[in-house]
């Protein structure tokens, strides 16, 4: 496994990052406590189809690759990669924990830090025995959402009071006491829904997988099975998507049951959509324009962990410093997100030109070896 960086994962990082920004938009500018209509429902609708729970899951997959990556390298410099990869843990934990605490409930690092662990009982079991487990999982992650109807699909008194209160909190309330009424409100039930998180790990191991066979530095060799899993992916999201579409379009005539499906749908097509988007960009920088048009992107991509919190950061100062939250329909928060990622990619760019990582990657790097890492980029 060699040193250099596959550009390939950083344009997919970079992409999904998009798909990140557009998909907690509506939770950062507080759109998603209304009632949808007009345009906002058609967006809301396409989100759903296309965004929710697709980018999230190209993320876990990138996470569980980026794992066997860093524990072949480590390894090869005859580093006790168990506990190096333990301290990156506890590193992605604690910038998880302050991001939760200071900003955002929707923060995925957390989860991915206290899942990571169980990545080290796979990081040297055969391909075979991580394909059967990510199949497993995977599987039974959407068996345990239909036997358990996690989604109600129906919105009480208790919940609209919930929705209210937290309206009111972020129109009204000064910083200090806006994190008080975070840590007794938001906060708690984040620990009960890192059981409903499991098809994140799942995702890790198709990662894992990948790296295993090392797809993403050999694209010719594995040419044939990405094609086929783009198509065999592509095939397997068309009916839920179709079937996600006419309950959405339904919704008010659809029982209770139906509408807790459509969540259900939504996760499979989250993960088969992914594996179609992942293996799409893959094959498609194969070819030279592509390569030339997505490969800004990799700007992005490189700089995931300062981008990520960055989207979190810039917002939560628009919608809550600026006192816009809860006013921004979801087309006009669809605006800002695409005013916002173009602003990322030209930042990026010019960082890494001095730069040879972002810097909550360069504090990550401290954090996990222990040492100051080297910032500026050396000059020939």
């Amino acid at each position: 496994m060699g040193k250099e960086r596959i550009i390939a994962l950083d344009i997919i990082r970079g992409f999904a990052l998009f798909g990140i920004l557009l998909v907690n938009m509506p939770s950062f500018s507080g759109s998603d406590l209304f009632l949808y209509s007009g345009i906002d429902l058609n967006i809301r609708l396409i989100f759903d189809l296309f965004i929710q729970t697709k980018f999230y899951t190209i993320f876990s997959f990138l996470f569980g690759l980026g794992f066997y990556i860093f524990m072949k390298r480590a390894e090869s410099r005859g580093e006790n990669v168990n506990r190096l990869f333990t301290k990156r843990l506890l590193a992605l934990l604690l910038f998880g924990v302050l991001h939760i605490v200071f900003f955002w409930d929707g923060d995925i690092l957390h989860t991915y830090a206290i899942l990571g662990f169980f990545l080290l009982l796979f990081y040297r079991r055969t391909t075979k025995t991580v394909l059967i487990w990510t199949i497993v999982i995977l599987v039974g992650y959407l068996l345990f959402l239909v036997i358990l109807n996690v989604q109600s699909g129906e919105i009480n008194n208790v919940e609209i009071h919930a929705l209210y209160e937290k309206l009111q909190a972020y129109q009204s309330l000064p910083y200090g006491e806006l994190l008080i009424w975070r840590f007794a409100n938001e906060i708690p039930p984040l620990v009960g829904n890192i059981p409903y998180s499991i098809n994140i790990f799942g995702m890790f191991l198709l990662g894992l997988y990948a790296g295993k066979l090392d797809i993403f530095r050999n694209v010719d060799t594995f040419k044939k099975l990405l094609k086929r899993t783009q198509l065999i992916s592509f095939l397997l999201s068309v009916p839920t998507l179709i079937l996600m579409t006419y309950i959405f379009t339904h919704w008010l005539e659809i029982s209770t049951m139906l509408k807790s499906q459509y969540f259900v749908l939504m996760n499979a097509s989250g993960m088969t959509l992914s594996v179609f988007y992942i293996t799409s960009i893959t094959l498609l920088l194969e070819k030279h324009t592509w390569r030339q048009l997505l490969h800004p992107l990799r700007y992005v991509g490189q700089m995931a962990l300062t981008n990520y919190l960055l989207q979190t950061i810039i917002c939560f100062i628009i919608f809550y410093w600026f006192g816009l939250f809860g006013k921004v329909t979801l087309w006009q928060s669809l605006i800002i997100t695409i005013i916002i990622y173009p602003v990322q990619v030209m930042t990026s760019y010019m960082w890494l030109r001095r730069f040879q990582f972002g810097p909550f990657e360069w504090l990550w790097r401290i954090m996990t070896y222990g040492k100051v890492q080297q910032l500026k980029k050396k000059r020939l």
